[in-house]
């Protein structure tokens, strides 16, 4: 008897390791805030930080959906966004960095944001910094261009627009922007990684910063800023609104669509990195898709 209870034992174990063997867990290195959006982690308009100690605050009323994992949030583009405060070097500090979602959306009839920060002195002649989608920069109007103006902006059907800016000391800014196509719009899950390398050291021994967007895995390099005097860079000290624009404190301008596994890095993932995290069916934690209760049910029964 004891000799068949551990064969059984020992049976259940394996089907178990089976299971479990087709599916990695994410990268766990240099992470700092992990919001699944799953059922058991959204609490009173909050979504837990899985990981860290950063619970985002739920604004508006997305909905519970099955998500790309469990489940995630649907946006309907009216006040719906998330705040993600103190992103250590994704946001408030200058250094490496890595922010990642998955993202699933059919909005094709305007452009809107997976999160954009205007604050001064940035928020001058459209200069902010995110990603837009079904979003490229038009012909700019003449001087005198209002504050936060968003004209510039038009709409590029399955085009991602990427702003990247920077504050230079008090009053300065430095900006750059790459648009590019990409079907987004399909009603599909797609994986995106923002990575910003920084300093990055050339072989003259200048300092450079370079940012990097991977969609579903494949790598796309949007170009790298020389930092000639990098103390004179500041950080940004407004939220991101995932799903919005912070405009200086206000949302503003929605995201249509659905968000999952939303997690934040304090340094580069790799390309190798990238693509465990691409390929991951089960984020942090086994999931195995049949409950040991099930498998040990049908060998009693057998």
């Amino acid at each position: 008897m004891k000799r068949l209870m551990f064969l059984l034992t020992l049976t259940v174990f394996s089907i178990t390791l089976l299971i479990h063997t087709h599916a990695a867990t994410i990268v766990t290195d240099g992470l700092v805030s992990y919001w699944t959006f799953d059922l058991h982690n959204i609490k009173d308009g909050i979504a837990e930080d899985v990981w860290g100690e950063n619970d985002a605050t739920i604004m508006g009323n997305p909905k519970i959906a099955d998500g790309y994992l469990r489940q995630g949030l649907k946006f309907d583009g009216l006040g719906d966004y998330v705040i993600l405060d103190d992103l250590g070097n994704f946001q408030n500090q200058l250094g490496p960095s890595t922010i990642e979602f998955w993202i699933n959306t059919s909005y094709k009839k305007g452009w809107h944001p997976l999160f954009r920060v205007l604050e001064p002195p940035c928020d001058r002649r459209n200069r902010g910094w995110g990603i837009l989608l079904n979003a490229s920069l038009g012909i700019p109007k003449l001087p005198p261009i209002p504050p936060n103006n968003n004209d510039d902006i038009i709409f590029n059907e399955d085009s991602i627009h990427i702003q990247q800016s920077n504050k230079v000391g008090a009053t300065g800014c430095s900006s750059g922007t790459t648009s590019f196509p990409f079907p987004i719009a399909d009603g599909k899950w797609h994986h995106f990684v923002y990575v910003t390398r920084i300093p990055f050291i050339d072989e003259n021994g200048k300092e450079w910063k370079e940012n990097v967007l991977y969609l579903d895995s494949v790598r796309r390099p949007l170009g790298k800023s020389h930092y000639s005097n990098p103390e004179r860079f500041l950080p940004y000290t407004e939220p991101v609104y995932l799903g919005a624009i912070n405009d200086n404190g206000k949302a503003k301008r929605g995201f249509r669509g659905m968000l999952d596994e939303v997690r934040v890095y304090d340094r580069m993932l790799t390309d190798e990195e990238v693509l465990q995290n691409f390929q991951s069916g089960i984020g942090l934690s086994v999931e195995p898709t049949q409950k040991l209760s099930t498998v040990w049910g049908e060998l009693k029964i057998k």
